[in-house]
């Protein structure tokens, strides 16, 4: 039933619900509907369907064939079936988006909800099937309206995307969508030239948190087509077979150097292709730190299939992606993963500042190793602040975002509020799966 609903129903309810939102002034009128007729040799049947209205209950005979399917029929009329095929039950639209804005604001709670209509429907003197009920078969269709309002969404957001010019402009619709202030403003470019000290057009932090774990025992569920926040776990991979190629082809060079130049004396601490710190200070922060050392274990993957999860954030702390790590180290390719998807989003001339607790190792590696060198000037590296105090003095000075003038108060900390803001879910979420 999940792939009948997800490659058949849904997409083809798109063009209805479109139509029915037009006809009646986005839900604010009820439009005559208007009878279709099947000029094919079709096999008809009748199906009785239950509608759930504001005023009650109603039984309404569908003539439903291959062509005008049930599902079809009762979004022309403003409801949505609880099944694909032949639906006993269908909901008034208003009625699925009054229960979705009001879980918005409470715990979402079907079962109180649906106990609390059926008493009114008994003091109304309707009765309802004991053995069928209104429960399962109600859920059954807000669900499914919420994903068909998330596949319209994106239609929506896919058809501007292909009708904007191949080199945008300006910030993507997702991320005007999730932080305005950041990203929703037209005169980014003409602040940047009238102010100098505006080096940057936009801040975010990443950070990693190894709480946040999944359980071997539970495999995943049917992927919905839901908007989520998470990148897909083939994206990460990519990344991570880019950084082992090249990491791979880089030493491969390193080698053949050696070996012309011969057995050579030890050199005097110097600065490395692209830093601003020497190398003895990048070594005493990398050993300071357990999140540069990518080969030590946060979690056990003998238990867990995930070990933690990694965000980027903007500067007012909203989420803008997210990642599974299943690896047990903290390894530099999710955040590669996630800067890559940064940039994708933004104009190729917008800068952006980026906190993070190892910035200095994350970019002595895109240096030494080639790593996003395509948007490498156009980031401007920082420390987190909590986390500055245990680097060493020099990178503190070029890394402190207090010393740091396109910095302001920033403090790169956002994910760490949003770690403690979401830790009532560790224990269900490791439970469940």
């Amino acid at each position: 039933q999940w792939l009948r609903w997800s490659q058949e129903v849904i997409p083809w309810l798109l063009n209805p619900y479109f139509h029915y939102l037009r006809l009646s002034q986005s839900l604010k009128t009820r439009p005559e509907v208007m009878r279709s007729s099947c000029n094919s040799m079709c096999n008809y049947c009748h199906l009785t369907v239950t509608l759930v209205t504001f005023e009650g209950l109603i039984h309404f005979e569908l003539l439903i064939c291959g062509c005008n399917t049930a599902a079809r029929q009762l979004m022309s009329r403003g409801f949505f079936p609880c099944a694909p095929i032949a639906p006993t039950l269908a909901v008034d639209i208003r009625v699925l988006q009054l229960v979705k804005e009001l879980f918005v604001r409470l715990a979402p709670n079907v079962t109180g909800w649906c106990d609390a209509f059926k008493v009114l429907l008994d003091g109304m003197g309707y009765r309802v099937s004991a053995k069928e009920g209104i429960r399962r078969r109600f859920n059954n269709a807000y669900h499914w309206y919420c994903i068909l309002l998330l596949s319209s969404r994106k239609h929506i957001q896919d058809a501007l995307a292909h009708s904007e010019d191949q080199v945008p402009m300006h910030p993507s619709e997702y991320l005007r969508r999730r932080c305005p202030l950041c990203y929703g403003g037209q005169g980014w470019r003409r602040t940047r030239s009238t102010d100098q000290v505006s080096l940057v057009d936009a801040i975010g932090c990443i950070d990693a948190c190894f709480n946040q774990k999944r359980t071997h025992a539970h495999d995943d569920d049917p992927k919905n087509s839901t908007e989520s926040f998470f990148r897909s776990e083939r994206e990460v991979q990519e990344m991570e077979a880019k950084v082992k190629a090249l990491r791979s082809e880089c030493s491969k060079t390193s080698t053949l150097t050696k070996r012309k130049q011969g057995p050579t004396m030890e050199t005097e601490d110097g600065y490395e292709k692209g830093m601003r710190i020497p190398t003895s200070v990048l070594e005493g922060c990398s050993e300071s730190f357990i999140a540069a050392d990518e080969k030590r274990e946060k979690a056990s993957t003998q238990f867990f299939s995930d070990m933690g999860v990694m965000a980027l954030l903007c500067h007012h702390d909203r989420v803008l992606w997210l990642v599974n790590m299943t690896s047990a180290g903290e390894k530099q390719h999710y955040a590669l993963a996630l800067i890559r998807r940064w940039f994708k989003h933004l104009p190729p001339d917008f800068k952006v500042g980026l906190l993070y607790d190892i910035r200095c190792q994350l970019k002595r590696s895109c240096c030494k190793w080639g790593f996003l060198m395509d948007v490498l000037p156009r980031n401007v590296f920082g420390i987190s602040i909590f986390h500055a105090f245990g680097h060493q003095w020099p990178c503190q000075i070029v890394y402190h975002p207090r010393k740091c003038v396109w910095f302001g108060l920033s403090d790169g900390e956002g994910c760490e509020r949003f770690w403690s803001a979401i830790k009532p879910l560790i224990p269900s979420l490791r439970v469940s799966g």
